[in-house]
């Protein structure tokens, strides 16, 4: 897992938590292209854990410090941690054992013959070692070093024999940079940023549900196909989704826009609770995803003033055809009409703001943009919308 200095903050063990999630999306990517039916589960065996075959192939304990942090030594309780974790597990034939750490092996530490990358010397590892567990004072690891120490000569070579350290690896807000590395054979170029933000909130959503064992595993190949979704989905004939946008709301949310002239205007055709929260959802969903686009700028102010006016002339169709109707008829359900003109504008709009992005609650949240007379344009429901908001208006003295 993860350690920090940080006393009692809990700043220090979230970081951890975020490195560890974090760098199991990094490990998975690295492996993917050449081992795509390789699986991935979080805190089972270990904090990061690799199957092969249905067996565990590799099992990687995470190790993050804020702050100042020393080296990382034959004394540390980080170590005896994460041997004490391993001396419990029956290992097979071929699992891999990997200490993944922020902290660094000094130079002329026997343990850097574990280091990835450098001369392997296992004896000398386990020489330091056993010194170390002999002679440390510490009361935190002398369960874990009398545990070693009493292991038989066979069982402890083997244990050393599948272990390697990676150190300082990155901290976590650095691991975004590592990210783009990890994946720039797939991404396009100047779009860096936002392919990192929708793979951290796609992974962020399937760590919670690995974690909350409701997904046992995520497979290399299930990261290739969401890579190359979000590849496609940065590509100029669409927009990507932000993975914000797809989280839960409830009711609450229209507290926040209680006031605002598209809900009056949803009031006026007497629309029901639970449709008119869903209506605010819609819109909420539709403003905090251009927000989005136009943070990462994935499209111009221009191409939604375009999308708004095609809107507006969809919606000025089907509004003066149902009101030219009503009246031919000498209907006086004005509120139902206006229910009618809103169901059928969201189910007939065939506008489309890019050529294969077609999000229908994009739309709908727009409909609720132009009511609330943004981009523009203003829209409505009712057949007497505009006496209605001119009323309104002088009201607040606008």
């Amino acid at each position: 897992m993860s350690t920090d200095g940080q006393g009692h903050s809990a700043a220090g063990p979230a970081l951890g938590y975020v490195h560890q999630c974090m760098w199991a999306l990094i490990e998975l990517g690295r492996r993917a292209s050449y081992e795509p039916a390789l699986e991935l589960r979080l805190e089972s065996l270990d904090d990061i854990q690799f199957d092969s075959d249905g067996s565990p192939s590799e099992l990687l304990q995470t190790k993050h410090h804020t702050g100042v942090s020393g080296p990382i030594t034959a004394m540390s309780v980080d170590l005896w941690r994460t041997l004490n974790v391993w001396m419990d597990l029956d290992l097979n034939d071929n699992l891999i054992l990997r200490l993944v750490t922020t902290q660094t092996l000094p130079v002329g530490s026997a343990l850097r013959g574990l280091r990835t990358g450098e001369e392997r010397n296992a004896n000398g590892v386990l020489e330091e070692l056993l010194e170390a567990a002999g002679k440390s004072g510490n009361s935190t690891t002398a369960q874990w070093r009398k545990k070693f120490l009493d292991l038989n000569t066979e069982t402890r070579d083997d244990l050393i024999d599948r272990i390697t350290i990676d150190d300082s690896s990155v901290h976590a807000p650095q691991i975004d940079e590592e990210l783009t590395k990890t994946f720039r054979y797939a991404i396009p170029t100047g779009k860096e940023k936002v392919f990192v933000h929708l793979i951290k909130g796609w992974w962020a959503g399937m760590s919670v549900k690995l974690l909350a064992r409701d997904l046992d595993a995520l497979t290399g190949n299930d990261l290739i196909v969401q890579v190359t979704e979000i590849a496609d989905q940065l590509k100029s004939d669409t927009l990507p989704v932000d993975p914000e946008i797809m989280r839960e709301y409830d009711e609450s949310i229209t507290v926040m826009y209680q006031d605002r002239p598209f809900v009056q205007q949803l009031l006026w055709i007497a629309l029901e609770n639970t449709r008119l929260w869903k209506a605010i959802r819609d819109y909420h969903r539709a403003f905090s995803q251009r927000s989005f686009w136009l943070r990462h700028q994935l499209l111009a102010e221009t191409e939604l003033d375009r999308f708004a006016f095609r809107l507006y002339d969809e919606w000025e169709q089907i509004f003066d055809r149902r009101v030219a109707v009503m009246r031919r008829s000498g209907r006086t359900d004005a509120d139902i009409v206006g229910q009618e003109i809103l169901e059928e504008l969201a189910k007939e709009s065939r506008a489309r703001l890019r050529e294969r992005f077609d999000e229908p609650w994009f739309s709908r949240g727009m409909f609720h943009a132009l009511a609330d007379g943004e981009l523009g344009q203003r829209i409505g429901w009712h057949p007497e919308f505009e006496a209605k908001l001119e009323g309104v208006l002088a009201h607040v003295g606008i």
